[in-house]
């Protein structure tokens, strides 16, 4: 209880309690390069990159405890102490073997760590606190646990606050380019291998909630509090994440290209090439993986009993062809043009890695098996275990299976422009840009839900009956007790709770845009360019898989709203921008050297020299997501549930307030056993506007010594850019704009000496 801080309002019955302090961020970074030749022939460079970030975020409770919630602007947002490192050293050499034939070399190695820490004990969980049978990991079994108490602040970190993630990238790119009459042709290889090294269990010394369990009246609601059953050790729930050692995921992709920049005629160039790309199917240095068989409902393990070493399969046919072209219509006229394919990982984003942890990183759990009497007494501490590492650990749990023959996700582009010059220093171009990416990574979806038409049962599948399996699903799960659901036996496999696809790479993605801009380069003294972008973007999901989610599906990652019709899903990106304009333009003031005004003396060392800047960016506001705040069909399997849309959720310009900014009216409560009608997109949030300007003067102090001041305005016109509305359907906060995305007017004053 010495860890509750005295509260700050003595006379708040809520909320009593607020704390303002810094949030450190501290960089430093450094690079380092070496240039060499030899002859006339070679030339070779060698670099190595430094970079290291610590931050510590301000946590709600002095001692390090509570939920973060954000960060300063600017800073990362982590969770606990972070300390990032990162380090990369290159070195390239090209060789001439003649005027026509050359080739180029480069080997890198980029390595990043990322240790992020939160409040520590002066010993393990177990011996610090006093409570025995906390089980211990490969790290942080010195972590202060985490204690949620309801309706009152945590105390410890939150989940994931505590992880070591390392990786590592080696890269050898070779190429030789060949120049002959009209034809530059270049071919190569380009081979990478990814590492990473990581120990990263949720919550490494136990998570304890504390509900009324132990302190209610039975019949009473409202009864009971939190904090009483927490001073009587009455522990509802207890869970812990488990990591005996540090996974090790591997993996390597090969490619091999080709390319021949063909000038046909005077008028006509052509770009002609492709990429033909072997990815491997990722692996574990030491087998540490598990998929879970949908057909024998039994675990997989990475090397055993004749099972691969990797979750997937190696694909021959991602071959990426590219072609353009740009033709001179005209002495002021160009035309260009363009198609190409861009292979990305297996994963569908830049992640290689596809083999779920589980059961080598899992979550054991010790909870009240009837609400009356706790899961055990917090002085005697839980009596739990790990589960083995049988084909039979998945039982009562989450887990991941794999689609073995899924391929790479690619992406399609294309492009065509025409650009005019108006005068020798003003142009102007329009231009057409698509692109569909194919098998894009996604997040998960539960296979282990019910269909619709099961759904529809209503209040039947509510009803409890005694448990076929009990006695083999654990007790410590939540379908492990002596009754069940009757939704629960429907469900495709029963003895188990969310079932998904790891990493499962089947999204796609559509972008068409239409874009003009008009730029004018430095003549008398100005310089400017205007851009204007029309466009649509669709997708399935705006968003991917958890990178952090490497055991279990769980809540935070599952958001299908019903797995076997993904269509649903479908809708305008969270991140489409129909319009987009931008201007950014300057101004040498005409006065000082090389002007008619104060050319010389005392008038050019005070005018001469200024530069007035200014950028001006409008946005069209994005999607905004609406979900249920209650999902009452969570007990079938369903992830999230959306409301009905029975009106027009967008309000006119004049009614839009930050309290009320679309019309809630439109939306009605989805009733149990049925699915919303709403899409996942409906309506829009705020536009953006933004402008910016900058006075510079250049100086020349003496030879080669430079001095430039600089007097920036940042959001000139102290316009709010609004945060997104909530779009959580039934919270008090729906529809309402509580927070802003970027500073207030700030103005800022620079010096910066150069020689």
């Amino acid at each position: 209880m010495a860890r509750f801080p005295t509260p700050t309002s003595l006379t708040a019955k809520a909320n009593n309690y607020t704390r303002t302090a810094n949030d450190m961020d501290h960089q430093n970074q450094f690079d380092f390069r070496v240039d060499g030749f030899k002859g006339t022939h070679d030339v070779a460079f060698g670099r190595y990159s430094y970079y290291n970030e610590v931050e510590q975020p301000v946590t709600p409770l002095p001692d390090g405890s509570g939920a973060i919630t954000g960060a300063v602007i600017g800073t990362g947002g982590v969770s606990g102490l972070s300390n990032v490192l990162g380090q990369q050293a290159v070195a390239n050499e090209t060789h001439i073997f003649t005027p026509h034939l050359l080739s180029d070399l480069r080997v890198g190695y980029t390595r990043r760590g990322n240790t992020i820490n939160g409040t520590t004990l002066g010993d393990t969980a177990s011996a610090a606190l006093g409570i025995s049978g906390i089980p211990t990991n490969a790290a942080f079994n010195n972590a202060l646990p985490l204690f949620t108490f309801s309706g009152f602040q945590q105390l410890g970190p939150s989940a994931s606050t505590f992880s070591q993630y390392q990786t590592a990238v080696w890269q050898t790119v070779d190429s030789v380019t060949y120049t002959r009459g009209s034809h530059q042709l270049k071919f190569g290889l380009d081979f990478r291998w990814y590492q990473l090294n990581a120990v990263a269990p949720p919550n490494p010394t136990g998570s304890f909630a504390f509900t009324t369990t132990g302190t209610d009246q039975q019949g009473v609601t409202n009864s009971g509090n939190s904090i009483a059953s927490f001073l009587l050790g009455q522990v509802d729930t207890f869970q812990i994440d488990l990591q005996q050692s540090r996974i090790r995921p591997r993996d390597h992709i090969f490619e091999f290209f080709a390319q021949d920049d063909w000038k046909l005629a005077r008028q006509l160039t052509l770009n002609i090439g492709a990429r033909y790309t072997l990815h491997f199917p990722s692996t574990e240095k030491n087998d540490q993986g598990a998929v879970f068989n949908l057909s024998t409902q039994q675990l997989d393990y990475l090397g055993k009993n004749g099972f691969s070493h990797s979750a997937r399969e190696l694909h021959y046919d991602n071959l990426a062809p590219r072609i353009g072209l740009a033709y001179l219509l005209t002495p002021k006229t160009v035309v260009r043009s363009g198609f190409g394919i861009v292979f990305i990982d297996q994963s569908g984003i830049t992640t290689p890695f596809t083999t779920p942890q589980f059961p080598f990183i899992q979550n054991v759990q010790q909870r009240t098996q009837d609400n009356l009497r706790p899961a055990f007494i917090l002085s005697q501490g839980p009596s739990v275990a790990p589960i083995p590492l049988t084909p039979d650990a998945g039982l009562g749990q989450s887990v991941y299976t794999a689609d073995r023959k899924a391929g790479s996700g690619y992406s399609q582009q294309w492009n065509l422009a025409v650009q005019r010059a108006i005068t020798n220093n003003l142009s102007a171009e329009i231009a057409y840009v698509g692109s569909h990416i194919v098998h894009v990574g996604i997040p998960d979806s539960n296979l282990n839900q019910l269909t619709t038409d099961q759904l529809a049962q209503g209040p039947a599948l509510l009803k409890t009956v005694p448990n076929p399996y009990y006695g083999q699903i654990p007790s410590s799960s939540s379908i492990g007790g002596k009754t069940i659901t009757e939704a629960q036996l429907m469900k495709p496999y029963s003895r188990f709770l969310n079932i998904a696809t790891y990493r499962h790479n089947s999204g796609q993605t559509n972008y068409n845009a239409v874009e003009a801009k008009v730029e004018e380069r430095l003549a008398h003294g100005v310089s400017f360019l205007f851009a204007y972008t029309h466009s649509k973007l669709i997708d399935d999901a705006s968003a991917v898989f958890s990178t952090t989610v490497l055991s279990s599906p769980n809540s935070s990652s599952l958001i299908a709203a019903d797995s076997y019709r993904p269509w649903l899903e479908r809708d305008s990106s969270s991140g489409d921008m129909p319009n987009v304009t931008s201007f950014s333009g300057t101004y040498d003031l005409p006065a000082g050297h090389g002007h008619r005004f104060s050319s010389s003396g005392i008038g050019d060392s005070l005018l001469g020299g200024w530069q007035l800047n200014a950028i001006l960016s409008l946005q069209s506001g994005m999607p905004v997501t609406v979900t249920q705040a209650t999902n009452f069909n969570s007990f079938a399997g369903f992830s999230i549930q959306r409301p009905n849309l029975v009106g027009k959720p967008s309000l006119s310009p004049e009614d839009r307030t930050p309290a009320h900014f679309f019309n809630t009216n439109a939306f009605a409560t989805a009733p149990q056993f049925t699915i919303g009608s709403a899409s996942r997109n409906p309506v829009r949030g705020p536009a953006y506007r933004d402008l910016d300007l900058a006075l510079v003067k250049h100086t020349t102090l003496f030879h080669e010594t430079g001095m430039e001041f600089r007097a920036e305005l940042f959001n000139v016109m102290n316009t709010p850019a609004f945060g997104q509305p909530n779009g959580s359907f039934g919270s008090a906060a729906f529809g309402s704009i509580t927070s802003t995305t970027t500073d207030p007017r700030v103005m800022q004053l620079a010096i910066r000496l150069s020689r």
